[in-house]
């Protein structure tokens, strides 16, 4: 696991992992509240070009498009429910694009395509713990 003492730091392990995906994949970002998982988004879009103050959490939108990179937030569901999980599907289902999903452990059981995985936590006020797999 990796320290970050700063949303800096955070974003250039995201602009790193960006490298893997920029053709296309999927970005499955996991934990808690406050540990970073946001500013590992924007740090990703920055490597897409995206001004990093137009990607937002998409909180009441659970999917946010920028060309063909998609910022997807599943804070506010309980669960996904079958006609959200299609449309994410859908979304993977096209090769060139590129999919960042937080709260991806509310994917629940369901068989969604391997990606990479980012582990992130709160371990101070300064400080975030980053594990890519």
């Amino acid at each position: 696991m990796q320290i970050c003492k700063s949303p800096k730091e955070t974003e250039e392990i995201a602009m790193e992992v960006a490298e893997n995906v920029i053709d296309g994949g999927v970005v499955y970002l996991y934990g808690d509240l406050g540990s970073g998982k946001t500013v590992f988004a924007k740090g990703m879009a920055k490597k897409f070009g995206i001004d990093d103050f137009s990607v937002k959490s998409p909180t009441f939108n659970y999917i946010r498009r920028y060309g063909n990179f998609y910022h997807i937030d599943l804070y506010r569901l309980e669960e996904v429910d079958e006609l959200l999980e299609h449309e994410i599907r859908e979304l993977m289902s096209e090769e060139k694009n590129t999919i960042v999903i937080e709260w991806a452990d509310k994917l629940g059981g369901s068989k969604f395509p391997d990606g990479i995985k980012v582990r992130m936590e709160y371990m101070g006020e300064n400080e975030r713990g980053v594990e890519v797999t």
